[in-house]
């Protein structure tokens, strides 16, 4: 008998929450601050290899219904690369008398970045309408920043195995992205991340995300993409974090 009552509560508790629905939005307020972290680990298997560990603070300056505008700046960038058989190092924690000469000259690179402010405009739905940086610093650095911890959310209420796609076309490559509800509980929804990429690359796209229900932002997400560029096979696995602070 007890057998059949304990059965009876997991099939009822796993009913319940595959029926449950929640609608993501994003939910920043003004004056909110965030913490993110994020780590980039680049194979280019005989072309070399990257690894950047980055911080970054960001502040909520301005949210309403039509727009929400993040001020960010980048605190600490950490790099380990190797390139062709050349070893380059760069932590901007270090002052110039600490950095070897290479990482001297990445420190002239890094440096526009880490003193310049991002400044991020989403709508409701995760959806970038602006990116910018002031003052602008040296091209290509917005790679770092762009459609930071960016994520678009359905019209609809979403429940488990709920999925959506969304598409961007930058750089010459599309990336076609599909997102699948996986589980629902103590506040957050996972997410399982697959896509693919054409173009003037080819590839996929996996990974796993978990989003806060009550404010919108990714917790926590691993994306791994694999990519063949003109013959070259490459792979980039980029983790992060954000937190309320």
């Amino acid at each position: 008998m007890k057998k059949i009552i304990l059965f009876a509560l997991v099939i009822t508790n796993f009913t319940a929450t595959a029926q449950e629905s929640v609608l993501l939005r994003l939910n920043y307020n003004k004056g909110d601050k965030y913490l993110t972290n994020v780590e980039l680990n680049q194979n280019m298997g005989g072309q070399g290899e990257m690894n950047m560990i980055m911080q970054m603070n960001s502040t909520v300056s301005s949210a309403d219904d039509k727009a929400i505008i993040l001020e960010s700046k980048i605190e600490s960038i950490v790099m380990t690369m190797n390139e062709g058989g050349m070893a380059m190092n760069y932590d901007s924690n270090k002052s110039d008398e600490e950095l070897d000469p290479m990482g001297q000259m990445m420190k002239s690179q890094f440096d526009p970045i880490l003193q310049a402010t991002i400044y991020n405009t989403y709508d409701r739905y995760g959806n970038v309408l602006e990116v910018r940086m002031e003052p602008k610093p040296l091209p290509g650095m917005e790679q770092f920043t762009d459609n930071q911890n960016a994520i678009n959310f359905p019209d609809e209420e979403v429940s488990v195995g709920s999925s959506w796609t969304s598409e961007v076309d930058k750089q010459g490559m599309k990336v076609l992205t599909k997102y699948t509800v996986s589980k629902i509980y103590d506040g957050v929804v996972l997410l399982d991340i697959s896509g693919t990429v054409s173009g003037l690359a080819t590839g996929n796209i996996n990974g796993k995300s978990t989003v806060n229900i009550n404010s919108g932002i990714q917790e926590a997400s691993t994306i791994e993409m694999t990519m063949s560029v003109q013959g070259i096979d490459m792979s980039f696995v980029t983790s992060s974090t954000m937190t309320k602070i």
